[in-house]
């Protein structure tokens, strides 16, 4: 049998340890991944580093991988041994370590996991689905919009359209039909453009507020960053009517919101391993996700990183000290040197 190894969290706030792992053993329903790219996100950093979510020690954190099926539960019959996989694994919903991200291999669920195209590598395959699963659940699931081709007419404004789930939401909204107005730095306007934005603005321009309030009105209003400016900025906005927003961050007491405006919250990236999101889950992973990773949706620039296991609490660390713009890929098989 194949050994495991895993970077573990062996306490709250603590460095991570690489290190053995016993080799998961999987249910009927599920698989084991033999993990070939994962991704660091945001929510990943701030569990490790700021404890947002609390998880049983010692913990494997991670909850997303692309590799290649090692073994097959009983039941399962869509995936068999060899073939290439993307699995959302329920890390943080189950929390027992077989599903954690960061080990060389990971159980997933038959539910949750898609074939990838030949064509598709894992690298890009492991960045898509966390942010893309944040913006598209923010969009339709949250705030109703419809499918990709149905062909809408009218406005939507995201609030700060360069990061991964900005950049996947412009695109979201953009296949669905809208006018997609958004926010940027003025070095990233060409790319925000190149998602399929119409309009891009200056997020730190002094009028910004008047001129976005000026290309209204908007059906769907999203703020990507989640941040105070953002949101106060989108209250502003909304007047003098009001409305709701989605936002990757909740309401704090720092945002000041007018009372006809309402801030809509949910840790979107997790919306498909809730059983009341049934339909929207069937939708995501047998069509929408399959054609996003088979290129029809682009993905967000990426940084390969070398040291597998041994360089993710490095990652974490520069993800929560703003060092890096680019989603970091780390090959778990990979060694140190």
């Amino acid at each position: 049998m194949s050994t495991n190894e895993a970077a573990w969290l062996l306490k709250p706030k603590g460095d991570l340890r690489v290190f053995p792992a016993a080799f998961p053993v999987p249910s009927q329903d599920e698989i084991v991944i033999n993990n070939q790219a994962f991704a660091i996100q945001p929510l990943d950093a701030t569990v490790l580093g700021e404890e947002s979510i609390d998880v049983p020690y010692p913990a494997i954190l991670g909850n997303g991988v692309a590799g290649i099926v090692e073994e097959a539960g009983g039941s399962v019959t869509k995936f068999k041994k060899g073939d290439r996989v993307i699995s959302d694994t329920p890390s943080y919903q189950l929390k027992q370590t077989k599903y954690g991200g960061w080990q060389k291999y990971v159980v997933g669920r038959e539910a949750t996991t898609v074939h990838l195209a030949k064509h598709t590598t894992f690298d890009d395959a492991a960045v898509m689905p966390f942010a893309l699963l944040t913006a598209v659940a923010a969009l339709k699931l949250k705030l109703g919009m419809d499918k990709p081709g149905t062909l809408h007419s009218g406005k939507a404004l995201i609030w700060s359209a360069s990061g991964s789930v900005g950049g996947y939401a412009v695109q979201y909204a953009a296949s669905v039909g809208y006018e997609v107005v958004t926010t940027a730095s003025p070095r990233k306007f060409d790319y925000v453009r190149g998602l399929g934005a119409n309009e891009v603005l200056d997020y730190n321009d002094d009028h910004i507020v008047l001129k976005l309030r000026d290309l209204g009105p908007y059906e769907f209003v999203m703020s990507a960053s989640g941040d105070v400016k953002g949101a106060n900025a989108i209250s502003d906005i909304l007047q003098p009517f009001g409305g709701e927003f989605a936002s990757t961050h909740p309401k704090t007491e720092a945002m000041q919101l007018a009372p006809n405006v309402s801030l809509l919250y949910d840790l979107f990236s997790m919306a498909t391993q809730k059983k009341e999101n049934e339909g929207f889950t069937n939708w995501w992973y047998e069509d929408y996700l399959p054609l996003a990773l088979a290129g029809g949706v682009k993905p967000t620039p990426l940084e390969k990183r070398s040291g597998g296991l041994y360089r993710v609490q490095e990652a974490c660390d520069d993800i929560l000290g703003g060092r890096n713009m680019s989603k970091i890929v780390l090959n778990p098989q990979a060694s140190f040197l």
